[in-house]
Order: structure tokens, then C-alpha cells, then sequence
């Protein structure tokens, strides 16, 4: 692979993307609270949650 000067300028990661993809992980979080509230499936709800607030 070359490299060009051109890739650098590309970010690895975008704050907005992080976040869309960590609402969809808290959605699918809760889905899987609802149908089965267990204390591990709240543990990855608050994380979640508290990983989007320090965004």
C-alpha cells in the first residue's frame, strides 16, 4: 500500500460516530433489559448511559 498525504488528513474516529454507535448499543441494552431484567443487562445500561454523558 503507498502512502498517500491525502490519508492523514482522514480521522480514525469522529466523536459523532461514537455516539451514534454507542445510542444504538443503549438501545439494544435496553431491549434486552426489558425482556429480561437481570442485574448484568442494568450494568451495561448505566455504563452506556454514563460512557454518552462523558461524550
Amino acid at each position: 500500500m503507498n502512502y498517500t498525504p491525502a490519508m492523514t488528513a482522514i480521522p480514525l474516529h469522529n466523536d459523532h460516530h461514537v455516539r451514534l454507535g454507542l445510542e444504538a448499543q443503549l438501545r439494544q441494552c435496553w431491549a434486552m433489559y426489558n425482556a429480561l431484567p437481570t442485574e448484568a443487562n442494568r450494568y451495561q445500561v448505566v455504563r452506556l448511559e454514563r460512557l454518552l454523558l462523558s461524550l
